[in-house]
């Protein structure tokens, strides 16, 4: 078994005596009505400056984007959500609804693509200035993971996480955080 990354259960608020699907959660967790409303402002984001691209030939809007991204990733990945201007606005956003906790771990691990993704895309974009049909492919790809994270609750990003778990590429967590709508295929170790 190769081991890339030992997943930190170490991530994310902690909140004592929170169960989950009537579950103890002793791990970082995230608040997936906030997630999914901050993947809704990217997507709209997103979009405009991915339609300005295509329809006007007009890359600054996602020069501008991609950096924003970039640094907004960054934060939730290194630092944790609660520094992503984002994750700030979405949360206010729903600040008056009942929270729906999933384990974090999964998240950062989805958010670590999006970083990934906004990384390459500077050095293609704003770096070296390219245009065309490979920058606007990782738009379609972005978009279509901010859309299907908003509009349904299905994390791409959390689907690869445990995806490369039951390859063993990942190591299983000692102790499996809660998905959202309970979907997690991979149970703890025992």
């Amino acid at each position: 078994m190769v081991q890339i990354i030992t997943p930190n259960l170490e991530y994310g608020k902690f909140i004592s005596g929170l169960k989950i699907n009537g579950k103890e959660a002793p791990y970082g967790v995230v608040n997936e009505r906030a997630v999914r409303a901050g993947a809704g402002i990217m997507l709209v984001l997103g979009f405009i400056a991915f339609s300005l691209a295509f329809f006007q030939g007009n890359f600054f809007p996602i020069k501008v984007l991609i950096l924003f991204f970039l640094l907004d990733f960054g934060l939730k990945v290194f630092k944790g959500p609660h520094l992503s201007p984002i994750s700030y606005l979405a949360n206010k956003i729903v600040q008056k609804q009942q929270p729906d906790y999933v384990g974090a771990v999964q998240k950062r691990f989805a958010w670590t693509i999006g970083f990934t993704m906004a990384f390459i895309m500077t050095f293609v974009v704003v770096i070296f200035d390219i245009t065309g049909i490979i920058p606007l492919s990782f738009c379609i790809i972005c978009l279509l993971f901010m859309w299907f994270e908003t509009s349904f609750g299905i994390c791409i990003g959390c689907k690869m996480y445990w995806g490369l778990i039951s390859l063993g590429v990942l190591q299983k967590p000692k102790i499996a955080p809660a998905c959202p709508g309970g979907v997690c295929p991979i149970p703890s170790k025992k």
